[in-house]
């Protein structure tokens, strides 16, 4: 469900908005916008108990092209360490709230090592947003439930307290709202903007992106990695990470999940992309959650630069590897959840 909020208490979860004036740090003045109300739906895998309910301003400018900023007015109620390493995600759908909650997670355990400084999200709803909506995984989708998607990432940064943008990244205006952000890592799941060297090149640990395919291979370049598996009649894919650069998923790659099943008991392929996505995209918090371990590795020893190598098929444990190799399925996604990594202290 889509909601962008009034200022009349809703039930429990729900937010305010307060569509106001006021210019972002940094950023210019906003033109004010006004708010529509819809509810929160209750129980939401991943958003949780919203107490209190966090207010935020939905701001706009002309600058972004196209989208709104989300900022919140409530801090964040954790105190976070001054030496936290400072994490931006570029993630919209299901799997790149994934890796959100994951993060969240995290820090919420090790508040004094991470922490999530912002995030940009598709906006797949203006006309005017050139993120490729015919020929990614938006267009398995059904249109009407575009909106409801990206409000599922709006409202989950504004529960957690932390910004979130929809607009074009490309631009002098979310160049300053990135600076700010200060980020030592950016991660990107399921983002449909390029990006320039301004962005992947400015933090100091490096900018990954996670995408569902052996790139190492030369396979699945680009929006349609699945419909590529099927046309070479492959039975398993890995989901990779790899570093962000100038031509689109061209990035050395830093690793790939264990191999995952992607047919059916019979050996034929789920009737839909989006199957596909949910078995594959299983291993993408896991995944974060290393990246963000060995980052913080580095950082403690004293060290900048980007990873170079993770083996995630020797740290990830054989209980996934097993689940990985079980058939897809084209019913529901509960049988792809994967065990929590170590560090989340919880499974």
């Amino acid at each position: 469900c889509n909601h962008f909020f009034g200022v009349t208490p809703l039930p429990r979860p729900s937010f305010l908005c307060h569509s106001m004036a006021m210019a972002a740090p940094a950023l210019q003045s906003p033109t004010e916008s006004p708010c529509k109300r819809r509810q929160l739906l209750e129980g939401r895998e991943g958003v949780g108990e919203l107490t209190p309910a966090p207010s935020f301003l939905r701001l706009t400018d002309a600058g972004s092209q196209w989208g709104e900023l989300y900022q919140p007015t409530v801090p964040r109620p954790t105190p976070r360490g001054e030496g936290a390493l400072r994490v931006v995600l570029f993630v919209s759908m299901p799997w790149g709230m994934t890796v959100l909650h994951a993060l969240q997670r995290y820090e919420e355990v090790h508040p004094n090592r991470l922490t999530v400084v912002g995030v940009a999200t598709d906006d797949p709803v203006d006309p005017a947003a050139k993120i490729s909506v015919r020929k990614r995984l938006w267009s398995e989708v059904p249109s009407e439930q575009w909106s409801d998607l990206k409000a599922q990432v709006v409202e989950a940064c504004m529960a957690i307290g932390i910004p979130c943008y929809t607009g074009a990244v490309k631009t002098e205006y979310f160049r300053a709202m990135y600076r700010a952000w200060a980020p030592d890592v950016l991660l990107m799941h399921c983002f449909g903007q390029k990006l320039d060297s301004f962005l992947f090149d400015r933090p100091p640990f490096g900018a990954y992106n996670l995408h569902p395919s052996d790139l190492s291979q030369g396979l699945g370049v680009g929006p349609r990695p699945f419909h590529d598996a099927m046309e070479r009649g492959l039975g398993t894919m890995p989901l990779v990470l790899h570093r962000v650069a100038e031509e689109i998923d061209r990035g050395a790659v830093v690793g790939a999940s264990p191999p995952v099943n992607i047919q059916l008991p019979d050996g034929s392929y789920p009737t839909s992309v989006v199957k596909f996505m949910e078995k594959v995209g299983s291993t993408a918090a896991w995944m974060s959650v290393q990246l963000v371990e060995e980052v913080l590795d580095r950082k403690g020893q004293g060290q900048q630069g980007c990873v170079e190598r993770i083996d995630f098929s020797s740290v990830m444990p054989e209980s996934i590897k097993k689940i990985l190799l079980l058939p897809a399925t084209n019913g529901g996604k509960e049988g792809y959840r994967l065990p929590d990594h170590p560090s989340l202290g919880r499974n």
